[in-house]
């Protein structure tokens, strides 16, 4: 790998760490600098610098190269600047796809919600077939520390394919709703990016979901040259949603990620009972609807739930028991008014607003004169301080906040660790 001028990495978190390692490997006599716009560093053998310093350098032309991580915006005039002197920036995963790729197989999954369901089980599927498969990109290990393997089932967000050049085998395609607006700059650039994933120069197959397969940006997008997978016989849809009844697997929605990883699977080899193994057998990610019994309620750790279409799946999983919800996070200018008329209409009889985006489903669902007990809450802890005054008024407690959680956790594993510490604390 040869660069002419230094590496600068934008973003010092594991990608950034994997990154790093990569470097000193391929092109050692390298000058590495990081930056950051918030937060630490700290990465071996990378001098810091400042986003500024950053423009500097760029207008000194003493960058070569520019590695994001993915929570980086392309939009940011760090990175236009960059582009506009000619300078690459690439990422972890296109930097995988070429140099390491090899003669993987590559299944990409993206959408809104579901992309880490649908990853997990894919893998978890092919496993039981027997076939050599490893889970990479936003989900699983950070491309450049992927071993080598037959099969990758990669999970990509819109930061991912905004500008992905990984030419895929496969292609999953979940659902497309609302999302990322601060990051893409508008909700149109947020889609455009999205359909990137469907705009690859050379023949893939593919898997829609159910809201995808009519929606017509995702239709617009697909080339002629790309292939459906075949769906399963109708023999075999009735014995996947009868695992399903039998498995961990919760809530209508995931019987849409089902079937799209049974239809990758079949297409890359599996036989239908490693399909029904792999579902009978198959542990959901963690922080997604994960429940925890705790005295006589039910806690419903899903964290991962970053958007208002998560939360209302979340919610038509427990459709039979008086539930609290715990909503509320970091501000991407989602709209929230369909979620609160979910909940009118739902068996919610408590909500704790956290801040801030919380504090406007608070506003929609007074708007709609939603008769339940509203809780606006500075912060996690004091939520669950507050129902725990008021466990007789429901059965189960689902933390999904339809928001990320940057503005008081680090991440959303943090989040979910903190709700499932402080239940035990206060119902325990």
């Amino acid at each position: 790998m040869q660069v002419d001028g230094a590496v600068v990495l934008y973003g010092a978190g594991r990608e950034a760490r994997s990154t790093r390692q990569f470097l000193a490997q391929v092109t050692p006599e390298a000058k590495v600098y990081v930056t950051v716009d918030s937060g630490d560093a700290d990465i071996d053998n990378a001098s810091q610098i400042t986003p500024a310093q950053l423009l500097e350098k760029i207008e000194n032309k003493e960058i070569g190269l520019l590695v994001r991580s993915a929570g980086v915006s392309i939009y940011k005039p760090e990175l236009v600047a960059a582009k506009n002197a000619g300078i690459e920036v690439t990422t972890n995963i296109n930097l995988w796809a070429r140099y390491k790729r090899g003669n993987a197989k590559v299944v990409a999954v993206t959408g809104t919600k579901g992309k880490s369901t649908t990853v997990k089980l894919t893998e978890t599927m092919l496993k039981c077939a027997g076939l050599d498969a490893r889970l990479g990109g936003n989900f699983g290990v950070a491309p450049l520390d992927l071993d080598d393997h037959d099969i990758i089932v990669m999970e990509l967000s819109s930061y991912q394919v905004a500008d992905l050049e990984l030419q895929p085998d496969f292609v999953g395609f979940t659902n497309l709703f609302p999302e990322h607006v601060d990051w893409h700059g508008s909700l149109d650039q947020y889609y455009h990016d999205k359909m990137n994933l469907l705009r690859r120069p050379e023949r893939y197959a593919y898997a829609l979901g159910s809201q995808a397969a009519v929606n017509q940006r995702v239709q617009a997008n697909l080339p002629k040259y790309a292939n459906e997978l075949a769906a399963p016989s109708a023999e075999m849809v009735a014995a996947l949603h009868g695992t399903m009844r039998q498995s961990k697997l919760k809530g209508p929605h995931n019987a849409d990620n089902m079937m799209i990883a049974a239809k990758l699977a079949l297409g890359l080899g599996a036989s239908e009972q490693a399909i029904l193994e792999g579902l009978k057998s198959f542990a959901p990610p963690a922080h997604r609807l994960e429940e925890h019994k705790i005295g006589n309620l039910i806690f419903v750790d899903d964290s991962i739930s970053t958007t208002p279409e998560a939360t209302k799946a979340a919610l038509a999983t427990y459709p039979d028991t008086r539930n609290a919800l715990i909503v509320g996070g970091f501000d991407r200018e989602q709209d929230y008014h369909d979620l609160a008329s979910e909940i009118k209409h739902s068996t919610v009889t408590t909500v704790a607003c956290l801040p801030k985006t919380g504090h406007r489903l608070a506003e929609a669902i007074a708007e709609l004169g939603v008769d339940i007990d509203v809780i606006e809450a500075q912060d996690l802890e004091e939520a669950m301080s507050a129902l725990a005054q008021r466990r007789d008024q429901f059965d189960t407690l689902i933390l999904s906040p339809a928001a990320p959680s940057y503005n008081q956790f680090r991440d959303y594993v943090e989040r979910g660790e903190k709700f499932v510490a402080l239940a035990k604390q206060l119902f325990g």
